[in-house]
């Protein structure tokens, strides 16, 4: 088969070393003349090395695309829009188009899919875990044992998951809806829930630090706190949409095998994987200072949990703690969510909500995700 990768970052460099040598593998990159043809893989647990070969880097999106079987999109959420548009004209009938991972309001634009007789599916959550050494030469990462998938149509999910289970050598599994996917408790309730409590009390201008702080291996009982609040929030969502099957939205306590706030504080600061992800920081003179202009903000505030504040609203469900956070990153990001306490602010027009699509009730929601 031919597989694309749309991306050839941390993840998409990483996923394509995975791809046996009995496929096709083509990259798009924004800079493919600085591209190596061989890519030294460098497994982060045991160090072990090997290297794969890439049939060819492009930044012609129909080169890349054009007859392609499988095409993984690895790009930030705000600009999946734009990428699904673009590489639309060019797949052929029955490709499948994943999204990884395919939270962000993903599943918004699967009719430039579907109108080609294609397949858009996403996956839950990131495969590895990985950090390119060297951009188009060399990565290291960390593949996780399974992940989980969801399609769009809906019939299509058991097929995704065990041609992505064999392109990636991992175990795949299908979930009921693409909702859950949406709903997965990763990045945009995670990231959010420790900027709120790494920046609560920033102020613009002034706050500056000495070093970057990790992300992870500096995580407290704060970002915790308001973690495991989002993620009820969640669940109550889940649990008024009483006709979709959501069960497949794991509880971050139950993900994590933990039961209180210092219990997860102590997990999320122990993961070795994640040791070396710093804050989204940038050096300014001898100090740091937040990067207003990172994926962070950009992504995990108006594609992340802008989108499920949509649905507590439809739901009827009050989340005090998502819109703690979300009228925290209004006067941070210079941006209005919020009117009064209605989530009708101007700047959601540019945000993945689902309002945003024409879904403004429980029937139209699962009208949307029992296609």
């Amino acid at each position: 088969m031919k597989i694309s990768f749309i991306g050839g970052g941390n993840i998409g460099l990483s996923m394509a070393c995975y791809i046996s040598n009995e496929h096709e593998v083509f990259i798009h990159s924004s800079k493919p003349d600085i591209w190596n043809k061989d890519i030294v893989y460098i497994d982060k647990v045991t160090n072990a090395q090997f290297v794969k070969s890439i049939d060819c880097v492009t930044d012609q999106y129909d080169i890349a695309v054009e007859n392609a079987d499988v095409i993984f999109i690895t790009h930030p959420a705000f600009m999946l829009k734009k990428t699904i548009k673009q590489i639309a004209p060019y797949l052929k009938k029955g490709a499948k188009v994943g999204v990884i991972p395919g939270t962000g309001g993903t599943e918004f634009f699967s009719h430039h899919v579907l109108e080609k007789d294609a397949v858009l599916f996403g996956m839950d959550r990131v495969p590895c875990v990985a950090r390119v050494q060297t951009y188009g030469a060399a990565v290291i990462a960390s593949k996780k044992p399974k992940t989980r998938v969801a399609a769009i149509p809906q019939n299509q999910t058991q097929e995704v998951a065990d041609v992505v289970s064999n392109l990636l050598g991992m175990e795949i599994e299908g979930l009921a809806n693409y909702l859950i996917v949406t709903f997965t408790p990763s990045n945009p309730i995670v990231h959010t829930s420790r900027l709120y409590a790494m920046l609560e009390d920033y102020e613009d201008g002034k706050t500056t630090w000495k070093e970057n702080i990790p992300f992870y291996a500096q995580w407290d009982d704060r970002a915790s706190e308001m973690l495991i609040g989002c993620d009820q929030e969640l669940h109550r969502i889940c649990d008024a949409l009483e006709n979709l099957d959501m069960n497949g939205v794991t509880p971050l306590t139950e993900h994590y095998g933990v039961e209180t706030v210092p219990q997860l504080t102590q997990k999320i600061r122990s993961i070795e994987t994640m040791q070396h992800i710093l804050s989204p920081m940038k050096k300014v003179g001898d100090e740091y200072e937040i990067d207003k202009e990172s994926r962070y903000f950009e992504e995990d505030f108006p594609y992340g949990l802008c989108v499920i504040k949509g649905f507590a609203v439809i739901c009827e469900v009050k989340t005090p703690f998502i819109d703690k956070i979300l009228k925290w990153y209004e006067g941070f990001g210079n941006v209005e969510y919020f009117v009064g306490d209605e989530f009708v602010g101007k700047d959601l027009k540019e945000a993945a909500i689902p309002q945003n699509f024409n879904i403004t009730n429980k029937n139209e929601v699962y009208a949307f995700y029992l296609q």
